[in-house]
């Protein structure tokens, strides 16, 4: 499946979190299953957590990768580029794109 890029928000900076949208959460293990993501050629364990959002009708839910534990490793400012590949054989990854 074709990578996932995002251009860091201020939230997700300041969070040390990468919004997943919608589109795209399929592409993703369940929110709260844990999983290895290589940062740097180095192995790390994250997970995807969801956040109820009813700051606009209707409710929805917002998912949100935790990398607030690795993200020193790689440029995590504001209006940098993420791009995280998920595979199936277990060989995750994200750098900045």
């Amino acid at each position: 499946m074709k990578p996932y890029r995002r251009k860091l928000s201020g939230e997700d900076a300041e969070t040390g979190t990468i919004l997943i949208t919608k589109g795209r959460w399929k592409a993703f293990p369940p929110p709260m299953d844990e999983f290895a993501i290589r940062v740097v050629r180095r192995p790390c364990a994250t997970r995807i957590v969801a956040e109820d959002c009813v700051r606009v009708p209707p409710p929805d839910q917002h998912m949100h990768l935790e990398a607030g534990h690795f993200r020193h490793l790689m440029d995590f400012s504001k209006g940098a580029i993420v791009e995280i590949e998920i595979r199936d054989d277990g060989v995750s990854s994200i750098r900045n794109g």
